[in-house]
């Protein structure tokens, strides 16, 4: 099932290799029943192939606030990292990097630009999507 699941043994999460993103143990399942084109004996090779990985919560993960070698399989975008003193907060679009800077940093446009465009990756989709360059 290697072509479809990376197992990521540093962080303990299973990638998708063709949505590039990490999938909970929980909806892995619905992923490939949803996302991908399979028939049920290949979705069920596929959890049967993850069941020997003992995988965490994305909402376990750990993001480092240093550089980081990229991890396979995982996309890599354009981000922006906030350059305030002691704040290290990595976001993947200019206007959700202006609106963290006026809310944590009482930002003003006149300030100029308070970040840096920087290349990132996430491990999750959604609600747990938080990145690291």
């Amino acid at each position: 099932m290697s072509a479809y699941l990376f197992f990521n043994k540093e962080h303990k999460v299973l990638i998708c290799k063709v949505h590039q993103y990490a999938v909970s143990p929980k909806f892995l399942y619905r992923h490939f029943l949803t996302e991908h084109e399979l028939d049920i004996g290949v979705r069920q090779d596929i959890i049967t192939y993850a069941s020997q990985f003992t995988v965490v919560e994305m909402s376990q993960l750990t993001y480092s606030t240093d550089k980081v070698i990229p991890v396979p399989y995982l996309s890599i975008v354009n981000g922006f990292k906030c350059q305030y003193v002691e704040c290290d907060k990595v976001l993947g679009t200019l206007f959700s990097v202006k609106k963290h800077c006026r809310a944590e940093h009482n930002w003003k446009a006149n300030d100029g630009a308070q970040w840096l465009e920087t290349r990132a990756q996430t491990f999750c989709q959604g609600n747990d999507k938080r990145y690291v360059c």
